[in-house]
C-alpha cells in the first residue's frame, strides 16, 4: 500500500524522517508543476535520487563528470552481468572500485553530492504530491552505497543557505558568462580546480548557467557555486546574448 501526502501539508523532511525511522525500502515519488523526482531508499537510507534537473543514471553522471570513461562504465556494467556466484552481490560502485576505475572515497563523495543536488532541488518546490511505493525497486541505480537521511538534509540545507548568496549575483539559469580577457588581472597566479577548468572549457563563446549544467553534467548548485567563485575572483564576466559585457 502506497504512503501518500501533499507538500503543503506534509513536508519532504517529514516524509524522509518517517521513512528513515521505519527503515523503509522503496521509492519516493515527488510530482509537481516544477517537475518530477524520485528518491530510492534502502533500509531507511538514500542510495539514489533523480529529478528533472538531475535525471541521468548515476553511471552516466560519472561519465559526464569525467570521473570514468564510457568504455570503463560499459566494462563495469558488463562485469556486473556475468559475475560468478561468489561475487553476485557486487553492485556497480564496488566493481568500479575493484577494477581500479575509481577510488572508494571519491565514489562516496560523488554519490553524496549527487543526492544533495536532487534534494536541494526538491526542497525548492513549494507544492506537489508525495507517494512512497514500498514494492518498487531501483536495481539499476544502486551503486551499493547509501547516505543517512540526516546527512542528506544537512547537506541540502547548507546549499539552501549558500543559494541565497549566489542568487544575488546569479539571479537565474539564463545568466550568461564568458571568460574574462584578463582573468583576475594576474594570469600567472591563477590556480584552477578541476571543476573550474571544465567550466572554462565551455565559456569561450559564452554560456548560460543552464547550458553549463547540461554540458558538464554538474548539478545546478555546483555549477552556480563554481561560477559565483570564479566571478568573484574576476576569472569570468557576465555577458548579454550578443556577447556584450554586463555589470553587476
Amino acid at each position: 500500500m502506497a504512503l501518500e501526502g501533499n507538500l503543503k501539508d506534509f513536508s519532504l523532511a517529514d516524509m524522509f524522517r518517517l521513512l528513515a525511522s521505519g527503515a523503509k525500502t522503496g521509492v519516493l515519488h515527488v510530482e509537481s508543476d516544477s517537475g518530477q523526482g524520485q528518491v530510492c531508499f534502502r533500509s531507511g537510507e538514500v542510495f539514489f535520487a533523480s529529478s528533472g534537473e538531475a535525471g541521468d543514471p548515476i553511471g552516466e553522471r560519472l561519465v559526464k563528470s569525467g570521473a570514468v570513461s564510457g568504455k570503463q562504465l560499459r566494462q563495469a556494467t558488463g562485469l556486473m552481468k556475468i559475475q560468478k556466484k561468489d561475487k553476485a552481490d557486487r553492485k556497480l560502485g564496488q566493481i568500479l572500485v575493484d577494477e581500479g576505475y575509481l577510488e572508494a572515497d571519491f565514489l562516496e563523495r560523488f554519490l553524496r553530492e549527487q543526492i544533495a543536488d536532487v534534494i536541494f532541488s526538491l526542497l525548492r518546490w513549494e507544492d506537489g504530491e508525495l507517494r512512497f511505493e514500498s514494492d518498487e525497486q531501483c536495481v539499476d541505480a544502486d551503486l551499493g552505497l547509501s547516505v543517512a537521511v540526516n546527512t542528506v538534509f544537512a547537506d541540502a540545507e547548507k546549499r539552501l543557505e549558500m543559494w541565497q548568496r549566489i542568487r544575488e549575483k546569479i539571479p537565474g539559469g539564463d545568466t550568461r558568462f564568458a571568460m574574462a580577457s584578463e582573468p583576475g588581472g594576474k594570469p600567472l597566479d591563477i590556480q584552477l580546480k578541476p571543476r573550474e577548468w571544465m567550466i572554462l572549457c565551455f565559456l569561450h563563446d559564452g554560456r548560460t548557467v543552464d547550458e553549463l549544467v547540461e554540458q558538464t553534467g554538474y548539478g545546478d548548485f555546483e555549477t552556480a557555486m563554481t561560477l559565483y567563485r570564479m566571478y568573484a575572483e574576476g576569472l569570468i564576466i557576465k555577458v548579454g546574448p550578443a556577447g556584450e559585457t554586463l555589470a553587476g
